[in-house]
């Protein structure tokens, strides 16, 4: 599996359904339940969260390692947490309408395909991976 995962897949999934909201939205002009500011503080805490996890598993990547540390070690899938739980629903609030289905659209494709990523982790790492795994939820990290 390459470094991207699974993203291309969810895009082609999520990015439709984005490019349709925009357009329902302009063509009823809805404006409905826009929350800017809180949107645009969930955008910012994602953004931040999600570069200090890319730069941490660029790194592992580069080196052929799997990274089982940092945000790694609370989730197996951090970066898709961030985008699901963060990123998506902050741009969401911003934009408004029908774009607030956005999410559960991602999320969806996120549990269709995450099972692929996963199978190809096991098959690079084994029980490194299996262990890691057994210990580390993959998406919420438990209290």
């Amino acid at each position: 599996m390459k470094f991207w995962g699974i993203v291309p897949k969810v895009a082609v999934l999520s990015a439709p359904y984005a490019a349709a909201a925009f357009y329902l939205n302009d063509r009823f002009n809805v404006t409905s339940i826009q929350l800017v500011k809180p949107g645009i503080f969930l955008m910012a805490i994602g953004v931040a969260l999600w570069l200090f996890c890319y730069f941490q598993v660029s790194r592992a990547y580069a080196k052929g390692e799997l990274l089982t540390t940092g945000c790694y070690s609370k989730v197996r899938h951090p970066i898709y947490s961030i985008w699901g739980f963060l990123i998506l629903p902050g741009f969401s609030l911003v934009v408004g309408g029908f774009m607030l289905a956005l999410p559960i659209v991602y999320w969806l494709s996120v549990l269709v395909f995450i099972g692929e990523e996963e199978q190809a982790l096991e098959e690079r790492f084994g029980d490194e991976w299996r262990r890691y795994a057994e210990r580390t939820p993959r998406f919420i990290p438990r209290p």
